[in-house]
């Protein structure tokens, strides 16, 4: 009978520590990513070497390369992938730099090359997803990555 306070206790401890995790929603998407080759209709180019990463948490990504950071709303449906509302975190932007969303002139600057995406709703087919690799392909580029 002594016991038993410190059993309710110590589950209520378990509990409590456990229930804040987020449980990944998003399945074998969730989790980093390193772009390893984009392949356009011109070539064939491995960038492991780039270190350009994006990763899944809820409903949001983050693309990371080199100094540069962008975060993007994303939805994931069957073999389709849509990221859009692109926004700003970069190493390379001030205070004075007042607009945090991507515009469509940056992206036709090429804000994000290094990934293959030229406009602000990019729209690819997932041709491949599990533990260990995703495959991403729209028109004109197909990205290829691992899980890291």
């Amino acid at each position: 009978m002594h016991n038993r306070p410190l059993l309710s206790l110590s589950t209520l401890l378990v509990f409590l520590l456990t229930g804040c995790d987020k449980v990944p929603m998003n399945g074998d998407l969730d989790g980093l990513w390193q772009l390893t080759t984009v392949q356009t209709d011109q070539d064939v180019r491995d960038v492991k070497s780039d270190r350009a990463y994006l990763s899944f948490q809820l409903h949001l990504t983050q693309w990371d390369h080199v100094g540069f950071r962008y975060f993007a709303h994303f939805t994931h449906e069957g073999d389709s992938i849509r990221f859009y509302d692109f926004a700003h975190d970069s190493l390379h932007r001030s205070k004075a730099d007042d607009n945090e969303w991507v515009t469509e002139e940056e992206m036709r600057d090429g804000a994000m090359d290094a990934w293959g995406i030229h406009n602000l709703d990019a729209r690819y087919r997932v041709r491949q997803l599990d533990g260990e690799a995703l495959i991403l392909e729209k028109a004109d580029t197909t990205l290829f990555f691992r899980k890291f």
